[in-house]
């Protein structure tokens, strides 16, 4: 009877010790953000220092309208990534790490992030459609998008954005470094688009 008893113990330790290790294995979920990269204002075509700039609204395709981070593993094919998640709505991240860098390289202190007040005064309004925002099974990380600038209701700028950065397919981190690669490239080129249109008055 004791042997017994001692054997369904030992059996329910194990059974417990395999069911915290099945659930251990589930627990290591880890969160991302997209980061702006460090830069300062050019000294040549910046706005003035009041110009207001509108950011948004921010379009995504609903494949990347999740937490989820996305992973093409072949042609038509895509997977997400469940211990591995966006740890903001990927929307706010973008506008927030590209409000920062638009500031920051135009030397202005006003990037209002959409939406904002029907009284607010903006000068420019940028929106952007993301059309693909993933990385391949080979590490290439793909941004493509297409972003407006508007002046008083008018488009006065209309432009499309290619990035592709490779980077270890294996490493999270490094997708997320490539994709904030991709998406400073994106900020610098609304910057340069800005620059011009303030260049013309």
């Amino acid at each position: 009877m004791r042997l017994f008893m001692a054997n369904k113990q030992s059996g329910l330790v194990m059974g417990l010790a395999l069911l915290l290790t099945a659930c251990g294995g589930n627990l290591p979920m880890r969160f991302y953000m997209l980061e702006a990269p460090l830069t300062k204002a050019s000294q040549h075509g910046v706005l003035d220092k009041n110009t207001v700039i509108g950011l948004g609204p921010i379009h995504l395709p609903e494949y990347l309208d999740r937490p989820q981070m996305v992973v093409a593993i072949g042609d038509n094919q895509y997977q997400f990534d469940e211990k591995n998640r966006w740890a903001e709505r990927l929307d706010q991240n973008l506008s927030r790490v590209l409000a920062q860098q638009l500031a920051a390289d135009l030397g202005i202190e006003q990037v209002i992030r959409h939406p904002w007040a029907q009284r607010q005064t903006i000068d420019y309004q940028i929106t952007l459609d993301v059309l693909t925002f993933h990385q391949t099974a080979s590490g290439d990380n793909h941004l493509s998008a297409q972003w407006q600038v508007k002046q008083q209701e008018q488009t006065v700028l209309t432009k499309r954005f290619e990035c592709t950065i490779s980077a270890d397919a294996s490493q999270t981190a490094a997708m997320v470094k490539a994709q904030s690669q991709c998406v400073a490239q994106l900020g610098g080129a609304m910057v340069t688009g800005l620059q011009a249109l303030g260049n013309r008055h």
